[in-house]
């Protein structure tokens, strides 16, 4: 992914360890988590059931857990550790320069279909 196009996304003091945030980068929702110092980001978006992964829980063993029905995903490889998700989030490119933190999208994102409708 390197010869992507880097985006300025935040100063690197912006999430703390232990933390995660969302931010938009070109219409796109990117998680930032710091597990333990290091950076990591993905595509915002549970592949299970569209929801923000953000609003969930990064636990300790560096997962993060979907707060609607408890799915959870490696935040380095971005590959669904548990059911109710079997595909994995898509991963984005990071480096920092000058405390800035710098992301290059994945080309690749989440597909979420339309909601279903009810009918009868």
């Amino acid at each position: 992914m390197s010869d992507q196009q880097f985006h300025k996304l935040a100063p690197a003091d912006d999430v703390p360890p232990g933390g995660m945030k969302q931010y938009t980068v070109e219409g796109r929702p990117v998680a930032l988590v710091n597990a333990d110092g290091e950076f990591h980001a993905f595509e915002d978006v549970c592949t299970h059931q569209f929801v923000h992964l953000t609003e969930g829980e990064l636990l300790p063993d560096g997962k993060v857990k979907c707060p609607l029905h408890g799915a959870s995903f490696d935040v380095v490889t971005g590959e669904a550790k548990s059911l109710p998700a079997v595909k994995g989030v898509p991963v984005h490119e990071l480096k920092i320069e000058r405390a800035e933190i710098y992301v290059a999208l994945n080309p690749e994102r989440v597909k979420t279909g339309k909601r279903r409708r009810r009918t009868g």
